[in-house]
Order: structure tokens, then sequence, then C-alpha cells
């Protein structure tokens, strides 16, 4: 009986060793996808400028990105946003999302940040990168002349702040001036 089970336990084995070579290939599709490359777009007047924006995906498929850029300027940046255009493999483009970044950053220094995942264009082909918004240490804001209400002059975020602290008739006190 054992002569007769071995060579029917060897062919099972045989059989069943191919499939799992093939569901271990179906479990990384990933490896098919081409992938994604990045232009840094200048962008004209900009205080904090890109130096290398990579991006790659992760496990999930979404895009992982990581950039490194600079100061220009000779005061310290509190918030940065970067936009991220979104091309398809034709070139059509298929949106954009944000990069912000909260870290500190001083004047005339460089950093690296990263964004990792939940983006909503896993299958993109290439991304646009380029600095739309810069927040300073002193409250003054730059934006890209083309980002519409991205961010609100000195002025208006003086009077908001008023309100905020100290309530309407403080803001009308100010206004009064």
């Amino acid at each position: 009986m054992f002569k007769r089970a071995l060579p029917a336990l060897v062919l099972g084995l045989a059989a069943a060793l191919p499939i799992a070579g093939g569901a271990a290939e179906q479990a990384t599709p990933m490896d098919h996808v081409p992938p994604i490359t990045v232009t840094v777009v200048p962008e004209a007047g900009a205080p904090v400028l890109l130096d290398v924006v990579k991006a790659q995906r992760d496990g999930d498929g979404d895009i992982d990105v990581a950039a490194s850029y600079h100061n220009t300027e000779r005061k310290a940046v509190t918030a940065l946003r970067v936009r991220f255009d979104v091309f398809d493999p034709f070139g059509g483009e298929l949106g954009y999302f944000n990069g912000v970044s909260q870290d500190p950053l001083a004047a005339l220094k460089a950093a690296t940040i990263e964004w990792n995942g939940d983006q909503p264009y896993p299958i993109s082909a290439a991304l646009r990168a380029r600095v739309t918004a810069v927040a300073f240490a002193d409250g003054t804001f730059w934006q890209a002349s083309d980002v519409p209400n991205a961010v609100i002059d000195a002025e208006h975020h003086r009077l908001l702040q008023i309100y905020k602290d100290n309530g309407l008739q403080a803001l009308l006190k100010a206004l009064g001036q």
C-alpha cells in the first residue's frame, strides 16, 4: 500500500507546486505597473524651492511621495503646500492632490518630507510638482499667482485673528480705526 501511495503523493505535490507559484505571482500585481515619473516645475518668485521629488507606489498601489526642498528667504517658514498634478499613461490630466507640511523650516535651510499613500490616483504614470503656497512665522504668506483663494493676505489674516481672539466687538473696533 505504501508503494502505491508514495507516487500519488509525489504527483499530488508536483501538481500543487505550479498552482502555488501562480498564486504568488498574482499576489504582487504592482510589479507590472510602470514607475511614476515626477517633473518639478519651478514657480516664479517662490520662497521655497523643490530640489528633488520622487514618487512610488506602496503595497496597496497608493502613491507615496518624498521631496527635498529649501527655503530661499531670510525668514522662517511655518507651512508649505505642494500641488501634484496627476497624469495618466497617455498624458491626460486626471486631477491633482496637495501635500502640506507644517514642519518648521528655518531661514535659508533645507528639509525633506514624505506624503504616504491614500492618494486617489493609484494608476497614474506621471506627476508634476510645484510649490503653491508658503506661510511664514511672521504671519505673512506667499502664494502662486494662478492659485485662486489659496491664502488670504496679511491684513485679512490679522482681522480674522482679532475676531477669533477677541470676538465681534474687537473686530468692529479694529475696522473702525
